[in-house]
This record gives structure tokens, C-alpha cells and sequence, in this order.
């Protein structure tokens, strides 16, 4: 009570701490006096405010964000802190606060401060924790939201309106007293391709399971759930925890999730959550290799004519081999309309990466220029943004 108040009475009205009526008036959005401070703590929805736990579970989801950007977005640290998903942290403080806290005059409660201040060092830790994550979308998303772009409704002042400007809260003077790093989590349960399905299960409203697979050459692939819950699964990859290949909701049998797709040799991540954010049960997942015949990566033929091709939809992409007989420097390039990003992998393998390229070549197309040894070679061509598609040729030169 003495240093922020409490409760409401009856009414709501704040009567005790510094904030208390007749001490303390509430601006709304039009500038104008509303009334004295309100509060009705538990009485909005929320009885109960966020436990350890409940941070603990946010502080495992990576990454920061995925498309469509928006409070929808699943797996997504930023709306699992935000409230939108998961435990509701940062809305929870609001509702379970009530009164003044719930509609635009929240910042007249100096509670709203408190509030934020432990989501930005959550923010702050989870920056520390997962070095590699970072801030998402960097760009291709929505205008305000990519991280260059000034964001909307904030005023020009000493720290700058973009979000790159607000990423380093060391470079913005905040110190955290007791900040602890954690320890990355483990690495995620591994599930071997053929083997029957892992158990597992959605032991918390909101929860993310993570899943990891290897796919040693190229071919169709199924990802399945099985049992009594409503599943929605995400495909990640290759070699990428954060490039979103495909999702599915009720593509199996029994409202179970189901992915059939063409895949590339490497590392995968499959994400399982349930459809409904408010809800927990059991599954299986596994990972088949379908039968039937391989399809044929197509063959780039150096110094040849060019390939034409296009991508057709969303987090598509076109692999394509071609072999150097002799050492020499080679070009790998596209033309065309499309902002293509290219990534070489090899010699005699699709795992390792050896370079990748977004705008080198002609306009926003890519272009890789390298010295290569005798053996086969792989060049992935996707577009720039994960939602992006257009028509391009790619071709192989030699010098």
C-alpha cells in the first residue's frame, strides 16, 4: 500500500498509497481527466497472476517470431510474452489488474511500469540465453514490423523509432542486478525416420514439443501425428531451426496433422503444438520415408543453357545438382524478375553448406562465384522472402 496502492474498494476506487483518489487523477486517450485510479484485482477473467513456471516455459520457445507476424503466430517467443498465446504473461498483468489497467489509461497506473519492466528483462534474458535468435522479421514483413522500419505511434526522441534501435539494452544503459544466464535448453528429442512413433504429449495450455530428424538424401517424406488430439504441426529446415517449410493442421486421420513433402538432405525440426491454445493431451509423432520411385533432381550442365523454373508457393524451394570435372572458378547464377536467395552445398553431399548469396547478381538476383574442386554439387534456390514467389532461370558457368 505504500508504495503503489491497493485494491480497489467496492467501486474500484483506489483509496490507499500515493496513487489514491484525491492524490491521483487518470488521464484517457483524449487528454482529459477521467476519474480517480481503479483497480479490481482477479475480477477481470484472470484469477491468478503468472508463476516461474509459466516464464520458464517462455523462455524455452524459440524463435522470436514466425509468419504471419501477427498474434496468430505459432511457435513465437514475442506473443507468448506478449500474452497472445501460452500463459498470457504480459496481458495477465493488465487483466489481472483491472480497473484502470485494461483499457488505453493503463499508464496512468504505475503498476503498467512494473509490468513491463519485468517483460522487457525477460526480453532482455532470453536475448542472453539464445545468442543466435535473433529479432524477427528482419525484413518481409508487415511495414512497422520489419527491423528497420520506424515502428508506428512512436515519437522521435533520444532512442530511435526502429526496432534495432531498442534490441542492445546495454547500449540503452539498463543493468539487470540479478540477471542469471540459463543454459541453452537440451537439444531436442531426436525421431529416427522409419521408427514408430515417439509418445508425447501437450502437458500445459499453450506448450510447444520440439522434434528433430536427419534426412540423408533426397525424397519424399511424410510427418505425422497420431491419437486423440487435435495436433497442428510445423516443418522447419534444412539445417535451419527458423525457415518455416510447411504446417498442417488436419491433414492425417482424427484431426491428427500430416506434412508430405519433397525433402532436401539435412537437419529438420518439427514443432507440435495442439490446435487449441487452451487445451493439453497426448500424441504420437513420427517420420516415414515414402516408397516409389526418387524424383530426379533436375541436372544443371556447365556451360549449358539455362534452367527455367519458378517458385509456387509460400517457403518453396528448387534443388538441383550439376558436376565439376575439373578445378577451376564457376559461376552459379539466376536472372530473372524474382529476388532469389542461393545456397551451395557439396562436394558429393546435400548437407554441408559452402556459401550462399541473396542480391550478387543482377538486380535482386543471386550469384555465387567460387573455386571448385572435381565432384558433384548441389545449388538450393528459394525466395528472398518466405512468403515470396515468382519465375527464374538459373544456369552454371565455368571462370
Amino acid at each position: 500500500d505504500d508504495l503503489l496502492g491497493g485494491d480497489g474498494d467496492a467501486g474500484g476506487v483506489v483509496r490507499t498509497g500515493p496513487f489514491r483518489a484525491g492524490e491521483w487523477t487518470v488521464i484517457n486517450a483524449s487528454g482529459l481527466p477521467a476519474g480517480p485510479l481503479m483497480r479490481a484485482f482477479g475480477q477481470s477473467g484472470l484469477p491468478a497472476l503468472s508463476t516461474q513456471a509459466d516464464i520458464d516455459q517462455i523462455m524455452a520457445v524459440i524463435p522470436y517470431d514466425v509468419s504471419p507476424w501477427n498474434t496468430s503466430s505459432n511457435p513465437s517467443f514475442r506473443n507468448q510474452l506478449e500474452g497472445w498465446i501460452g500463459p498470457d504473461l504480459h496481458n495477465r498483468g493488465h487483466v489481472w489488474v483491472g480497473g484502470s489497467m485494461l483499457p488505453m489509461t493503463s499508464p496512468n497506473d504505475p503498476v503498467f511500469y512494473m509490468n513491463h519492466c519485468m517483460v522487457d528483462k525477460i526480453w532482455h534474458d532470453w536475448q542472453v540465453r539464445f545468442p543466435n535468435q535473433g529479432y524477427l522479421p528482419a525484413s518481409g514483413g508487415p511495414f512497422g514490423q520489419n527491423l528497420n522500419d520506424p515502428m508506428d505511434s512512436t515519437p522521435s526522441g533520444q532512442v530511435g523509432s526502429r526496432p534495432i534501435d531498442v534490441l542492445d539494452s546495454v547500449a540503452l544503459g539498463i543493468q539487470y542486478d540479478d540477471a542469471i544466464v540459463q543454459p541453452p535448453p537440451l537439444p531436442p528429442p531426436v525421431i529416427v525416420v522409419g521408427a514408430a512413433p515417439t509418445p508425447a504429449d501437450i502437458g500445459a495450455p499453450g506448450e510447444t514439443d520440439i522434434f528433430q530428424f536427419e534426412v540423408s538424401a533426397f525424397g519424399p517424406h511424410t510427418m505425422f501425428t497420431t491419437g486423440p488430439s487435435d495436433t497442428f504441426m510445423t516443418l522447419f529446415g534444412p539445417n535451419d531451426p527458423t525457415a518455416e517449410v510447411a504446417s498442417n493442421d488436419d491433414g492425417g486421420e482424427n484431426f491428427n496433422a500430416q506434412i508430405n513433402r519433397n525433402l532436401s538432405a539435412g537437419t529438420y525440426q518439427l514443432r507440435v503444438r495442439l490446435f487449441s491454445p487452451n487445451t493439453t493431451g497426448n500424441y504420437a509423432i513420427g517420420v516415414r520415408s515414402d516408397g516409389g520411385p526418387v524424383p530426379t533432381i533436375p541436372e544443371l550442365v556447365v556451360d549449358g543453357g539455362s534452367i527455367d523454373a519458378s517458385i509456387s508457393a509460400a517457403n518453396e524451394s528448387d534443388l538441383y545438382r550439376f558436376q565439376i570435372t575439373a578445378q577451376d572458378t564457376y559461376t552459379i547464377q539466376t536472372t530473372g524478375t524474382t529476388d532469389t536467395f542461393l545456397s551451395l552445398h557439396g562436394p558429393n553431399s546435400q548437407t554441408p553448406e559452402m556459401a550462399s548469396n541473396d542480391d550478387g547478381g543482377i538486380s535482386s538476383n543471386a550469384q555465387l562465384r567460387l573455386e571448385l574442386g572435381p565432384g558433384e554439387y548441389f545449388a538450393r534456390v528459394r525466395h528472398f522472402s518466405p512468403l515470396g514467389i515468382g519465375s527464374y532461370s538459373i544456369r552454371v558457368t565455368r571462370g
